[in-house]
């Protein structure tokens, strides 16, 4: 859909226009009106425009100059002047400042839908041109490192991802691992003595690791990196070669891969202290399989670094050297990405259940033991998330969930996954509902606002900014949500109150109808007898008498 603003200083000629093309079938579904060139700017800065239609003889600030104006800010903005024979010569002024088309007054309606017909065919070749094959497949390989970066951090936490789309997204980011792979993940810390050196640096220094651990590993593996939350780069390594590759080697006297590897490493380590001058540590997992093992490989690494290290420097060691099975078991899908906190903030409600349905799935797993612990943690971990959005949104939790806000301070209040379920499943209704009847009253308060707004200034300027301004909110925003709540345009609805407060004066016939007019905001009679014969199928005299009669 387009959006259009038309310009002149004579108002009667901006509504003429405004009313008389048929937008709906020209794909346009907002037509901005302003009155001056300083109004039109504003109008420009406040709101998203595909089209400008201008005067080019206005008083102040002229067509030409608002032309200047745009082309200055908003290169993509299709401009065209209407004006009359007598300032032709202004056209060719006009060519300095690449206007796209000129309209003669008197203009036809055909030739004006002709004219923005030849200028949206235009816009849309243009973003065509921008969203095509080719253009796109080149910025994505501009960002290709931040892209697969990002990906290989959702892998890490947890993030699931059905088999066909992560495929897609390995083969458009060109990342060579696929299902099924066997991998093995490298954390490395960068320990204190990287932190001297300036952001800038750092981050010279972190992309320089990268180098050296691709020279040091490519004959053997194959890399994807990434930086993650706690700032460890993590080096996601597969094997080049086939698993009967390897027994072939190993027949052969090849050395031990699993030792080749730590050496590797130490040779890293070695480098980077040698020409980077910084100590790193390095633990390498045990192996998994891509991509369902990814997160526990990197869980596994971090518990085994803050358990075992702490903030000891330099180390170099194999997860292989420790048993790190945990002892207690957590709710792992519970934390995993994307986290309940992040999905209560985009309203994912059915995220949501989906994720909470499978922590409870895992909680009732046949070899799994669920301890009252385990109860808390998903009690606990669940309030927490309801009472941090509760107060980003204005709100004790108490006073939205109700007597079921005793639970979370009651020492054992679950004796079993079953009661733990009923209390969630509860309170998230609770939550969606306050939420949603938030959102409503937001929506029906903004539509009482707008409306009483224009029934109090139906004389005056009742433009969409106008309105927009006094609501205070963006006047794309207001359109969508009027028309939304009301299921009309919010002009529809002026244009409809303009012309019932009409009908009323008239059949009170103590009014001219030059001065019904003029109360209604119509500078011009001839303009206002136009459109209520539009609206009622009369002229305003012929009204008063039929009513008469």
């Amino acid at each position: 859909m387009f959006r259009i603003l038309i310009v002149d200083d004579h108002e009667h000629q901006v509504e003429s226009l405004a009313k008389s093309i048929p937008w709906d079938e020209l794909e346009f579904d907002q037509v901005h009106q302003a009155y001056s060139g300083t109004e039109a700017l504003d109008l420009l800065h406040a709101c998203p425009i595909d089209i400008v239609i201008t005067d080019i003889r206005m008083p102040g600030m002229s067509g030409l100059e608002l032309l200047q104006r745009i082309r200055q800010k908003w290169k993509r903005i299709k401009c065209v002047l209407f004006s009359g024979y007598a300032d032709f010569e202004y056209a060719q002024q006009a060519i300095q400042f690449h206007t796209d088309d000129y309209i003669l007054k008197p203009a036809d309606d055909a030739e004006i839908v002709a004219c923005l017909r030849r200028l949206t065919e235009s816009i849309r070749k243009e973003w065509e041109d921008v969203s095509s094959h080719q253009r796109t497949l080149y910025t994505l390989r501009e960002n290709f490192p931040k892209l697969r970066d990002g990906l290989l951090n959702e892998l890490l936490q947890g993030r699931s991802f059905a088999e066909q789309v992560l495929s897609q997204q390995l083969g458009a980011f060109e990342i060579p691992f696929a299902a099924g792979d066997e991998v093995t993940l490298m954390l490395v810390r960068m320990d204190d003595s990287f932190y001297a050196y300036n952001d800038r640096d750092v981050h010279l220094r972190e992309y320089a690791i990268g180098n050296m651990a691709e020279e040091i590993f490519r004959d053997e593996y194959l890399l994807w990196t990434c930086k993650d939350p706690h700032d460890y780069l993590i080096f996601l390594m597969k094997r080049k070669r086939s698993p009967q590759e390897e027994l072939t080697e190993e027949e052969t006297g090849v050395a031990d891969r699993p030792h080749r590897l730590e050496r590797e490493a130490s040779e890293l380590q070695n480098s980077i202290q040698t020409y980077l001058h910084g100590k790193v540590s390095i633990l390498l997992s045990a192996k998994g399989t891509f991509p369902g093992d990814v997160p526990q490989l990197y869980q596994s690494s971090l518990r085994i670094v803050r358990q075992r290290f702490g903030k000891q420097d330099e180390f170099l060691i194999s997860a292989d050297s420790f048993d790190d099975k945990p002892q207690v078991g957590s709710a792992d899908s519970l934390h995993d990405s994307p986290t309940l906190v992040q999905l209560l903030e985009a309203g994912r409600w059915e995220a949501i259940e989906d994720k909470l349905r499978a922590v409870f799935e895992e909680m009732v797993k046949p070899d799994r033991q669920t301890h009252q612990e385990h109860l808390m943690e998903v009690c606990l971990t669940i309030g927490g998330a309801l009472i941090y959005i509760s107060h980003k949104n204005g709100k004790l939790l108490e006073s939205v969930i109700g007597e079921d806000w005793v639970f979370l301070f009651q020492p054992n209040p679950f004796r079993s996954v079953d009661q733990l379920q009923q209390w969630v499943w509860r309170v998230l209704r609770k939550m969606h509902a306050d939420m949603q009847s938030e959102q409503n009253e937001t929506a029906a308060y903004l539509v009482r606002r707008a409306q009483q707004y224009v029934e109090d200034h139906l004389s005056g300027d009742t433009s969409l900014q106008t309105v927009a301004d006094h609501v205070r909110v963006h006047p794309v925003y207001l359109s969508r949500v009027y028309k939304s709540e009301t299921g009309e345009g919010l002009s529809g609805y002026i244009l409809r109150l303009k012309m019932e407060k009409a009908e009323k004066m008239l059949l009170d016939g103590s009014q001219k109808i030059h001065e019904i007019a003029e109360r209604l905001g119509y500078a011009n009679p001839p303009y206002f007898i136009k459109v209520f014969k539009k609206h009622s199928g009369l002229t305003p005299k012929e009204f008063r008498e039929h009513m008469a009669r």
